[in-house]
């Protein structure tokens, strides 16, 4: 037991990702066999087993971990920040005080489809903006990470810093999911353009974190949909009421159709819960042309 604690340590120490690590076995016996489209690895194990980790390695006494599987998964911190409420230094939480955030994750609709189930007895926070959906993908490359990649979602909520917290309101995302690759973090939400991260996110310390708000470098595809907010800060573009990935003229129909009107509605770019000229002026009509560039 001593031994296999202070193998654990000393992985932990070296700030070993798991996804390059490959399994070891230090076993009283075994073997290992190949034929013709099979091999065959045994070892003997103890009767009594623990598993132990540090969050990104597992070690398991006993029995031999297969090639996959080896992280025991993800804690993930993201900053990110929405155009609409954005006044500097944060973004307003009026959707909140005015009580229209749903209780239930909002993605259940096309195009997102979100079958998560996601939902609190009451916003965990006066600090909550609105909901978000972050999605992972497993690429080579930020350009082969098409959604046949994606590998989980995970519906949260923004705060007005532009924290990512989980149900509680206050912790950093887990999931639960390993990858081959490079991890992708995609963050949508129902009315600005979605944005993928420029590259592979990485752990450090046992936290995969990224910042969206520093430059337009941050995001694949830059500035085609994402905004400088005030000289020193980014954020995801607001205007896409219908959510097809664009601004353009297929999203004034809904401010048209929902204009004096008050609530959770997709055309209420500003998140103060009304749709007014704020938000087709401000908004909408200066992001035209804008789109997302989160691979198909």
């Amino acid at each position: 037991m001593k031994t296999i604690l202070m193998i654990l340590c000393l992985a932990a120490t070296a700030g070993i990702k798991a996804q390059s690590l490959s399994p070891v076995v230090i076993a009283a016996s075994g073997d290992y066999s190949e034929g013709t489209g099979v091999s065959l690895s045994w070892t003997l194990g103890e009767i009594a087993t623990e598993t132990f980790g540090n969050g990104s390695v597992i070690l398991t006494q006993g029995f031999q971990q297969p090639v996959e599987g080896i992280s025991i998964g993800i804690d993930l911190d993201l900053l990110v920040y929405l155009e609409g409420p954005y006044s500097d230094p944060e973004m307003s939480t009026a959707l909140n005080l005015s009580g229209n955030i749903p209780l239930f994750q909002p993605y259940n609709t096309a195009p997102w489809n979100y079958a998560g189930s996601e939902s609190v007895l009451s916003i965990p926070s006066p600090d909550v903006v609105d909901w978000v959906l972050i999605e992972l993908r497993d690429a080579a490359d930020a350009a082969s990470a098409v959604s046949g990649t994606r590998i989980a979602r995970q519906a949260a909520f923004l705060l007005n810093d532009g924290s990512v917290v989980g149900m509680d309101g206050s912790s950093v995302l887990q999931f639960g999911i390993t990858y081959n690759q490079h991890l992708f973090v995609i963050v949508w939400h129902r009315n600005h353009l979605g944005i993928m991260t420029a590259s592979g996110v990485t752990a450090s310390g046992g936290i995969y974190s990224y910042d969206f708000s520093l430059s337009e470098s941050q995001v694949y595809g830059g500035s085609m949909g994402y905004k400088n907010l005030n000289g020193f800060v980014w954020g995801m573009m607001a205007g896409d009421s219908n959510h097809d990935g664009l601004v353009n003229l297929s999203d004034k129909p809904q401010w048209t159709s929902l204009a004096g009107k008050k609530g959770y509605l997709d055309a209420d770019f500003t998140l103060d819960a009304q749709v007014n000229n704020k938000d087709k002026n401000d908004n909408w009509n200066s992001n035209q042309g804008g789109q997302s560039s989160v691979p198909d």
